[in-house]
């Protein structure tokens, strides 16, 4: 019938505002709340909620990214080259870790500030991370970036087309003939890779810095 309505049993009920409470007492003193950037960039975030003496903990892992424009010369922005650097990006983006009590800090007015989302939910209760799952993150870091598993090898393969960008043979076109195949945490400047230049119509081995080699687009 129309005017009926569902009802539910007390015991589920019952069981349910149970829960919330001990969800509640689980969450009393301080704790690792996963927090969402919305208006603010990540670094504002952490700014602003270090101002309100709130921790914050921000993973960073390191990958190989594209060189931004502006950093390029003017011969490698003609060219159309990617050049691949070792770069810092944040593990979760737009994504905080802060440690309060959410029941007596003033947190709601650090939120304000910053310029965030609000708290990661789950059925509508705020999601915590234990102490530990913080540790082990924090336990991968080496000098306080967590290394890639990305392989070099994923950037300059055998028989890519690259052209090189520094040097006595920069701009001449070549040919990936010996690739590197490290990790990116144990990359270094001076590792190299063997490239078949085009010299004038014909090809030249020769070994090059990986960073003096960008991939053709």
């Amino acid at each position: 019938m129309a005017n009926e309505k569902t009802l539910v049993p007390r015991t589920d009920y019952a069981n349910e505002q149970a829960s919330k409470r001990q969800a509640a007492r689980d969450a009393a003193g301080p704790k690792w709340y996963l927090v969402q950037c919305v208006r603010a960039t990540d670094q504002q975030a952490i700014d602003a909620f270090a101002r309100f003496k709130i921790e914050t903990y921000h993973p960073k892992i390191l990958q190989l990214k594209p060189l931004p424009r502006r950093r390029m010369s003017a011969a490698q922005r003609q060219g159309g080259i990617s050049i691949q650097v070792p770069t810092e990006v944040p593990l979760f983006p737009r994504y905080i870790f802060a440690n309060f009590d959410i029941h007596h800090d003033k947190w709601h007015d650090a939120f304000e500030v910053a310029g965030v989302g609000g708290l990661v939910c789950r059925d509508r209760m705020p999601v915590w991370m234990p102490d530990d799952t913080i540790a082990s993150i924090k336990r991968r870091e080496n000098n306080g970036v967590i290394p890639g598993k990305d392989s070099v090898r994923a950037i300059f393969s055998v028989g890519d087309q690259v052209t090189v960008t520094n040097g006595p043979f920069a701009s001449f076109p070549g040919i990936v003939e010996e690739g590197l195949d490290v990790a990116i945490e144990k990359l270094e400047a001076n590792m190299r890779i063997k490239v078949a230049v085009n010299i004038f119509g014909r090809a030249t081995p020769v070994e090059l810095e990986y960073w003096q080699v960008a991939k053709q687009e």
